[in-house]
């Protein structure tokens, strides 16, 4: 008998076999999972200018110097949660697809 996660599990797996999860990624998910910290430094770096170019409240700039590079890292930290997490699925569903 099979538990509910084993169920749930191959549930999932079911709905991203017809989303397609067993497509050949873009050239650019390829490159943003080949270069995880330069891609969050290219969203860091143009939001930080930017929001130091907009006029706004005094003090908003230490905000905007927070939050700059905490998008980027955030961008990062996904694209290396989904490869991690793409690979599970591809080694669940037995695919051969290299990338």
């Amino acid at each position: 008998m099979r538990t509910w996660g084993q169920t749930l599990m191959e549930r999932y797996l079911a709905i991203e076999r017809v989303v397609g999860a067993g497509l050949p990624r873009t050239r650019i998910q390829k490159w943003a999972s080949l270069h995880p910290i330069r891609l969050g430094v290219y969203i860091a770096v143009p939001v930080t200018i930017a929001g130091l170019l907009v006029p706004g409240k005094p003090g908003s700039w230490v905000v905007v110097l927070i939050g700059g590079p905490v998008m980027g890292a955030l961008y990062s930290l996904m694209v290396i949660l989904d490869r991690a997490f793409q690979s599970r699925i591809r080694r669940r569903m037995g695919l051969d697809i290299d990338d």
